[in-house]
């Protein structure tokens, strides 16, 4: 069972979502730069790590620290 609390299950999915975004402009836009989508290759993950950030930082309650002993 997944923890949902998880740093890293967030961190994975956030990067297979931008792998999957750029991997899915590049496709859709033949890897025609000229495209107009194809400008929106890097701002779209680059705001939906912003976004997910502010979300940990003031929605979410504060994890406590990892003990270390």
């Amino acid at each position: 069972m997944a923890d949902w609390r998880s740093r890293r299950l967030w961190q994975g999915i956030g990067y297979a979502a931008s792998a999957a975004w750029m991997l899915g402009i590049v496709i859709i836009t033949g890897n025609d730069t000229g495209h107009p989508l194809f400008q929106y290759i890097f701002i779209v993950p680059l705001a939906g790590w912003i976004l997910g950030l502010l979300v940990a930082r003031y929605l979410l309650p504060p994890r406590p620290p990892d003990r270390t002993d």
